[in-house]
């Protein structure tokens, strides 16, 4: 079957035009770094390097379908459902409200424009460009969609920053310009939905704006269909009630924070003779790759190795690491003996997609493959342990709006299985807490001075609260309430964290004696 869709993809490479394959790579720019792109030269190393990253394959070749629908290619989509490779998978015909969208309303939205525009007006967008980038760029045989990429990189384009393209769509192409303004206002009304919707047969079935957006999601997808649900008792079901007890200990920071019972809770063991290893992963220079330079992470790094150096951590950095330096620094880790350890702490500091982190090479780490690194299986030192993982990276390009507060709704999901499972066991996914610096699908902020939102919101809670006895996921949702208040100057841009764990006990760091 394999061979089989390697025919498919021939089929698919040999249709193509120079001018549709330039298409491809503009539509791909977001899911493949800019050094890979600049490599290709026929759909066969696309397609190779699509494959490469797990965005391709014979289980799902949904990226395919949406990248030849995107550009009209009817004909040939019709010729590769009827593919008896493409019949036995399901996934071709699949309806379109049920495959996942990889490419972005925004990187669409940019080839609409390009299929509108005549050789005549380009070299009118050219012109008018003159002062803004080089000459020598300019008098190159761009296309409309090499171009758009040329603005990104000087920051001239990007999917919030549309100003420059507008001004000058409207005096090339007026009706463009205005079609440029409503994409704008139609993404600010953009609803925003906290799960993946994969799973969703129709609209009728997606969360309405008015349902309850979780503070603490589970590990889902990253952990294979893992599910854990979490009811406190302690907390009122009543939302103006649960609004005041979430205000009040926003608005003063000596107030209690809500508990949930922690009397009835089993506690991980903080008694060794150290505390353990956290491990700070900092990538700054992304150069190499197209993607510039994180300016502000050495003062997130910083932060993380002074709280944690002050719960007792060892601290060991490792700087603009590649996918395999990161993967090597965690079996590295792995390798070492836990255990006197308490548990194990990970913080990465990078750049971002839905799935994963990104190495300077612009290779994409699974978050499965990080948390593999640190499996019982693999490190038995570890066993019943937690394994803590900081994760500040965005989750792909959409920033989050603000919205009015709504009467939330509830729906109960209940969880049973009839296997057995021994008593002396665990799950091997057991004991792992991800907190990530936002939610599936969007961005997450970096201040250029003072850090990230998430990281600095993260130090500052863990100094405050762990001297008072509060649990890890405790400070965590504080950390949720700090970040989704705050928002850039404009006040449209905002972030929402997400831990994800599969904990069974609860984390309370000891505090630290004073100095």
């Amino acid at each position: 079957m394999e061979m089989c869709f390697q025919s498919v993809l021939l089929k698919v490479q040999e249709s193509l035009s120079a001018d549709e394959l330039q298409d491809l790579l503009f539509l791909c720019s977001d899911l493949l770094c800019l050094r890979d792109l600049n490599t290709v030269s026929s759909g066969q190393k696309l397609f190779t390097l699509l494959q490469e990253q797990d965005l391709l394959s014979l289980e799902d070749p949904s990226l395919l379908m949406e990248l030849l629908r995107i550009t009209k290619r009817t004909r040939l989509i019709r010729s590769l459902q009827s593919d008896a490779c493409m019949q036995t998978n399901g996934t071709a015909d699949q309806p379109q409200q049920q495959q996942q969208q990889r490419i972005s309303r925004y990187r669409q939205f940019l080839y609409e424009l390009s299929e509108s525009i005549c050789d005549q007006d380009l070299k009118n967008i050219k012109f008018l460009l003159m002062k803004t980038l080089s000459r020598r760029k300019l008098e190159q045989n761009l296309t409309l969609l090499q171009l758009f990429l040329e603005m990104e990189k000087e920051d001239l384009l990007g999917e919030n920053n549309l100003d420059v393209l507008q001004r000058i769509f409207a005096d090339v192409y007026p009706a463009l310009g205005k079609k440029i303004n409503q994409y704008r206002e139609e993404n600010l009304n953009v609803v925003f939905i906290a799960e993946e919707t994969e799973g969703f047969s129709s609209k009728a079935d997606l969360p309405s704006s008015q349902t309850s957006l979780p503070s603490v999601e589970i590990l889902g997808r990253e952990m294979d269909g893992i599910t854990l649900t979490k009811n406190a008792s302690g907390f009122s079901r009543d939302n103006s009630q649960r609004s005041d007890s979430v205000n009040s200990g926003i608005d003063s920071e000596s107030s209690e924070m809500p508990q949930i019972g922690n009397s009835m809770l089993e506690q991980y063991e903080m008694k060794g003779e150290w505390r353990g290893v956290c491990l700070i992963i900092n990538n700054y220079d992304f150069s190499a790759c197209g993607m510039g330079i994180r300016d502000g992470t050495d003062i997130d790094h910083e932060s993380l190795r002074d709280v944690f150096e002050w719960l007792g951590f060892e601290i060991l950095t490792r700087r603009n690491c590649t996918r395999e330096q990161i993967l090597k620094a965690l079996m590295d880790l792995s390798a070492r003996d836990h255990t006197q350890a308490d548990c194990v702490v990970c913080c990465i500091l990078s750049h971002g997609r839905l799935n994963g982190i990104v190495g300077v090479d612009g290779q994409l780490v699974f978050f499965k493959e990080l948390m593999a690194t640190l499996s019982p299986l693999r490190c038995s030192s570890l066993y019943g342990k937690p394994k803590l993982f900081f994760i500040q990276a965005c989750r792909g390009t959409q920033n989050q709006r603000p919205v009015f507060p709504q009467t939330f709704t509830e729906d109960e999901d209940v969880l049973a299985s009839d296997a057995g499972v021994p008593r002396d066991s665990i799950p091997e996914m057991a004991d792992y807490l991800m907190a990530m610096s936002t939610v599936p699908l969007y961005a997450s902020f970096r201040d250029k001075n003072n850090g990230t939102w998430f990281i600095q919101s993260l130090c500052h809670n863990l100094r405050l609260l762990v001297p008072r006895g509060k649990d890890l996921l405790s400070i965590l949702t504080k950390v949720n309430a700090d970040v989704s208040r705050k928002s850039d100057k404009s006040g449209l841009k905002k972030q929402m964290p997400q831990p994800e764990f599969s904990l069974t006990k609860t984390v309370v760091f000891p505090p630290p004696a004073l100095p």
